[in-house]
């Protein structure tokens, strides 16, 4: 007689796509991790609205062209370098920096994820507000690429949060160097903590266990905001592009500056010889009806057309799909971040969601270049692929 899970697993949707993930996590997590995870600032319009801005921009494919190089066995069409060729990844899909990924796999939590970094030869980075101390996790990586996969690109990144504490700060980015983190990513959109009103509804509080390990230090702000999540966060709200210029005075990682809206703070990021910015509202949790991160992307490249610049231009926020990934990338987007699918991943099933969710986009984003006509990467940036909506509202802040 077959048993109620027997029954339940046959009967289980199959996993296609990031939705199909989104929706078996959903049942998986306890509703106030599951909204720690996916809901935004105030009425959340920006966050609709990150997913919703790449369905208005269609696709306009080109036919007859020879694609059969991506059937090849081991084909890399779809490999793309990054920070001045210093990087190679499998397929321009980055892991973003998200807290806490213990909440969703208790057991491992980011030690699960770096493991499906290692695996499909991608980018993972790991987040100030990580539940794994930032050691744990490089040691993991470097086993990982030694005992399993000797041909992994992977690198791991290190998303710097700027504390009020200064001493603080400098201590964070000296650990990232000496654990062998490759760039430091610095968000800059969180002077403020956005109104998330899921936070007081659900009066969320860390399990216990739980905590952003990297903030235990001898610093009591930090150590109270790294043990509860619920005291303010100690980021300064002071920050400025000074500060820019004092991390990198003390550091010879690479800068990529994460949440990056405005032309004008794309030029000015120029100025100060970054080599990277992430255009990105932080996933819709900060600023509600802030503009979508893909219509801000097209009006950064606008901007940029006169500017002479070597720095990297990645967008995340509201990718969902492979055809996403191609069309930031026909807007002149290096590469993007995927934060919230990767969650859903790990919740459903560690080590091998986190896989399978890279997995399928490589795969649809494969399927997008093949029907567009595009053999490598500079195809998509060069053919003229996209019909945009010119309706939607520009800012004129």
């Amino acid at each position: 007689m077959e048993t109620q899970t027997t029954i339940m697993k046959k009967t289980q949707r199959a996993l296609l796509n990031i939705e199909d993930y989104h929706q078996r996590a959903k049942d998986k997590l306890s509703p106030m991790i599951y909204d720690f995870y996916s809901t935004g600032a105030d009425d959340q319009l920006t966050l609709i609205d990150n997913v919703h801005a790449f369905r208005r921009i269609k696709l306009r494919p080109k036919v007859l062209i020879d694609v059969s190089s991506h059937s090849m066995k081991d084909s890399i069409n779809c490999q793309t370098r990054l920070l001045n060729s210093m990087v190679t990844s499998s397929f321009p899909c980055i892991i973003a920096p998200t807290a806490l990924h213990r909440l969703a796999n208790d057991e491992h939590g980011e030690l699960a994820t770096v493991r499906a970094a290692v695996a499909c030869s991608t980018i993972m980075c790991v987040s100030t507000t990580a539940s794994v101390s930032m050691e744990r996790i490089s040691d993991e990586h470097r086993q990982q690429i030694k005992l399993n996969y000797p041909q992994s690109t992977s690198q791991l990144w290190f998303q710097l949060y700027v504390l009020k504490n200064r001493t603080s700060t400098q201590r964070l980015i000296q650990r990232a160097e000496q654990c062998n983190y490759k760039a430091l990513i610095i968000t800059v959109d969180h002077c403020e903590q956005g109104n998330r009103e899921c936070y007081i509804h659900n009066n969320f509080t860390l399990p216990n266990g739980i905590q952003a390990e990297n903030l235990m230090d001898d610093d009591s702000d930090n150590n109270e905001f790294g043990k509860t999540y619920r005291s303010d966060i100690p980021i300064d709200p002071a920050l400025s592009w000074n500060d820019i210029d004092w991390i990198r005075s003390i550091t010879t990682l690479p800068l990529i500056i994460k949440g990056i809206i405005h032309p004008d703070d794309a030029r000015e990021a120029i100025r100060h010889g970054v080599q990277g910015i992430v255009v990105s509202n932080h996933g819709g949790r900060q600023l509600d009806t802030c503009q979508g991160t893909i219509d801000a992307l097209r009006d950064i490249m606008i901007a940029l057309e006169s500017e002479k610049y070597q720095m990297d231009i990645y967008i995340d926020g509201g990718i969902r799909r492979g055809t996403d990934i191609l069309k930031a990338l026909a807007l002149g987007a290096k590469a993007v971040l995927v934060g919230r699918p990767i969650l859903w991943g790990l919740a459903v099933n560690g080590t091998q969601g986190v896989q399978n969710v890279l997995d399928i986009l490589k795969k649809e984003f494969r399927l997008a270049m093949m029907l567009c006509g595009c053999r490598t990467i500079e195809d998509i940036r060069k053919n003229n692929l996209l019909v945009l909506d010119n309706s939607y509202n520009r800012s004129k802040l």
